[in-house]
């Protein structure tokens, strides 16, 4: 009897086995054991509130001729996306879900985008198993170098594409998937003078509220079809984060009192679904009810027969970048609306996220340290500090922290030809240098250097604008307006506002904070907060007052919001 149970447990084992993918961490040691047995090493890089990420897994992963030839042929890694930050920038092209070929060198072969059905799936392992050839010529962008210093055509060529690609009949780009990208929305408000652009402007407002939940609040993640009709009900914290800045700084410039309303409703819904008691948010809320199933019926419904159904899944982390970007936004949001509720908040978020910090300086991703440090969290906190400092002239921990992080930042991921990598650790692959992350980190060392008077950070931001602009990058470039910014950035020092808070006369502090875009410095407060050199600006006024400064000018006194408003038109 127990041989027969012996016997009965390692054939069901033995079956199990043969009907279940033997899914791996990424790792250095995948890689040698490609090595080693000769194989090629399968990325499927998913997220766990992706739709035809949960028809992949359920379809093509559990499909027995697939997990047989996976098994027998690649070595197969599983990874959140969300969780992963170092591998979701570097594939964010073809996911989501991405499927990612690599060899035992750690070059990519093959690289697809989205749902692959399993007989195609099939053929493909069996195609690259007969070829794992690299479809396209590996770079190698650590080397990468550029010598010529003459960018104007290149970005006369972008200006004009970033114009091209705006749908000014129904806003967002000219594509099928709609949705307001930041960069763009910021260079269209405070860097474009088209003729059209408020055009743009006010019908991508339009539509960004056609992706707004009726009865929950919140933000899905785009709509399809070209139209902002075909929507995708994935809820994710970063995109929180983007509408809520999109539509208070739409509300302060234009004045459209339905933008504040849809502000409030984005942060009603993150405190009723995303809320963890330390005052950080989950990653994301599911587009599916069940996972698999088109939930579009399921969100037509009103709130109670949601609710008898069920709730959609919530990712439950809480990672550094999107509670980061959420805490500059909800500062706004306290400027906007003047309720120190919103200040608490944004208060809970930095204390929170301080206790990520490493012995090594940087921030981790999650709550549970990897070996693996991104460059994404450290840009996202080098923001939220800047947001922090800009606040509050007193907030010294601030100050600290992100001196800190970008000595950090310079010392961990600046590479010699001026890029910075994209991590700092060992998963078996080399930390190439991102665009997005390297323009991001560009602007920040750019105002970092001026904000703290070390030319070092300037030269820096140069340095990486160069790589930026080299040969092997921009042949993929069509509309940069992040690039476009950084560009314009590049030529000038920032302007610094200069507020002197008497405690009469107009109030307009808030305006001043909540309206500023990223390229700009603010000192605020009493007399004696403000830096000396900037003191004597004082002698004689007695009511709130307010200058526009640089180096070598300051402007005429400002009294209020009016005229704070024509000063940022003047500056624009």
């Amino acid at each position: 009897m127990k041989r027969f149970c012996s016997i009965l447990i390692i054939l069901i084992h033995s079956f199990s086995f043969a009907n279940a993918i033997d899914w791996q961490e990424l790792s250095a040691k995948t890689f040698e054991q490609a090595k080693k047995e000769n194989k090629i090493i399968l990325l499927n890089l998913a997220a766990n509130w992706c739709h035809w990420c949960h028809v992949m897994d359920d379809e093509t992963y559990e499909n027995n001729k697939v997990i047989s030839f996976l098994n027998q042929h690649f070595i197969s890694v599983k990874a959140d996306q969300d969780a992963n930050p170092e591998l979701s920038n570097r594939y964010k092209d073809y996911g989501w879900p991405a499927t990612i070929f690599i060899n035992a060198d750690g070059i990519d072969i093959v690289k697809r985008a989205g749902f692959i059905a399993p007989d195609n799936f099939l053929k493909l392992l069996k195609a690259i198993v007969k070829d794992p050839s690299p479809e396209e010529n590996p770079v190698d962008f650590t080397k990468v170098i550029n010598n010529n210093q003459n960018n104007n055509t290149l970005i006369s060529t972008l200006e004009n594409n970033f114009i091209n690609s705006l749908d000014f009949k129904q806003g967002g780009f000219n594509q099928a998937q709609k949705y307001i990208e930041y960069a763009t929305f910021e260079k269209a408000l405070f860097n474009s003078k088209h003729p059209n652009i408020k055009t743009w402007i006010y019908n991508s407002i339009k539509g960004a509220k056609k992706l707004s939940d009726p009865v929950w609040g919140g933000v899905y993640q785009y709509s399809t079809h070209g139209d902002w009709e075909h929507l995708h009900f994935e809820k994710l914290l970063k995109i929180q984060a983007r509408y809520l800045n999109i539509f208070l700084l739409n509300y302060q410039y234009n004045r459209d009192e339905n933008s504040l309303v849809y502000a409030q409703n984005i942060i009603k819904y993150i405190d009723e679904f995303l809320i963890h008691k330390n005052g950080l948010y989950s990653n994301a809320q599911d587009a599916d009810l069940i996972q698999g199933k088109h939930a579009a019926d399921y969100f037509k419904l009103n709130n109670i027969e949601r609710r008898k159904l069920g709730i959609p899944k919530v990712d439950q982390n809480t990672f550094t970048d999107n509670n980061a970007a959420m805490g500059t936004a909800l500062l706004r949001m306290y400027h906007v609306t003047h309720n120190k509720k919103y200040l608490n908040k944004v208060k809970n978020i930095e204390n929170a996220l301080y206790k990520r910090k490493k012995t090594s300086g940087l921030y981790a991703h999650g709550s549970e340290e990897s070996k693996i440090t991104s460059l994404r969290d450290q840009i996202a906190m080098a923001n939220f500090l800047i947001s922090l400092v800009k606040n509050d002239i007193n907030n010294s921990k601030a100050k600290q922290e992100l001196r800190s992080i970008c000595m950090q930042i310079k010392k961990n991921y600046l590479l010699e030809n001026g890029a910075f990598k994209s991590f700092s650790g060992n998963n078996g692959l080399t930390a190439q240098p991102l665009k997005e992350e390297n323009i991001s980190i560009a602007r920040i060392f750019n105002w970092y250097g001026y904000y703290s008077k070390d030319n070092n950070y300037i030269n820096i931001a140069k340095k990486t604008f160069q790589f930026l602009t080299s040969k092997a990058l921009i042949k993929d470039y069509y509309s940069e307006a992040s690039l476009l910014l950084l560009a314009y950035e590049l030529k000038q020092e920032p302007t610094q506002y200069v507020y002197l808070d008497t405690g009469k006369g107009n109030e307009f502090n808030h305006a001043l904070q909540s309206m500023l875009p990223f390229y700009s410095m603010v000192y605020s407060g009493k007399i004696h907060q403000l830096p000396k050199e900037k003191q004597e600006l004082f002698g004689s006024f007695k009511e709130n007052v307010l200058f526009s400064c640089t180096s070598t000018y300051c402007s005429t006194p400002i009294y209020s919001e009016e005229e704070l408003k024509k000063e940022l038109n003047k500056n624009k």
